[in-house]
């Protein structure tokens, strides 16, 4: 688990087969099948409670050493996304998705949006976004 300092809380990113807080359970068990540079992550602001995310890295840029004596990278962060996982449902044919959601209102990681490529629309139908208000990082199995 790498450590993270922010203006306004840290931020904790575990790399693959790290034993994870109970608060990241569920996050960690769906990104099982996902490519590593999908993390679990826990956000804690200072005057929040913490919360559990997803550190996206872009597609062109794999995720850094997460392991806790890695060499620290000022880098690190470039380009990252928190993200959340979400129930979709396509507003053209009513398919349900499990989905990685950016959460784009966060400071620093919100911006960083342009660098990930994001599905939008369905799969099911091929409706576009407008219609179908499909949007996500990736889609996962739904359980």
């Amino acid at each position: 688990m790498r450590r993270f300092a922010l203006p306004w809380g840290e931020l904790e990113v575990f790399a693959a087969n790290e034993p994870v807080p109970a608060a990241l359970q569920p996050t960690t068990e769906a990104l099982v099948h996902l490519e590593d540079r999908f993390r679990p992550a826990l956000l804690r602001p200072h005057l929040r409670p913490e919360a559990p995310y997803v550190a996206v890295w872009p597609a062109s840029r794999p995720a850094p050493d997460l392991t806790e004596n890695a060499t620290p990278d000022p880098h690190a962060l470039e380009e990252v996304v928190l993200a959340e996982i979400h129930s979709l449902t396509c507003h053209a044919c009513t398919a349900r998705f499990r989905a990685v959601y950016p959460d784009t209102g966060l400071p620093i990681f919100g911006r960083h949006i342009g660098a990930h490529q994001l599905i939008n629309g369905c799969p099911r139908c091929g409706s576009d976004f407008a219609a179908s208000r499909i949007q996500a990082l990736t889609l996962l199995p739904l359980t």
